[in-house]
């Protein structure tokens, strides 16, 4: 998962016109990799970009 792939949805969502089907399971993909974002890492592997974005709830 990336930022890129975040950003993509929204822009999506923003600028295509989808059934509502097809809305409400893009939102919830969206909603679903913004949880993901926002888990803190126990790895420790994340970037310093990622971290910041975590601990920002961003």
């Amino acid at each position: 998962m990336t930022i890129d792939t975040i950003e993509e949805l929204r822009v999506e969502l923003r600028e295509c016109v989808f059934t509502p089907a097809e809305r409400k399971a893009l939102e919830a993909q969206l909603a679903e990799l913004i949880r993901q974002r926002n888990q803190p890492t126990t790895s420790g592997d994340a970037s310093p970009a990622d971290q910041r974005f975590s601990a920002a709830g961003a």
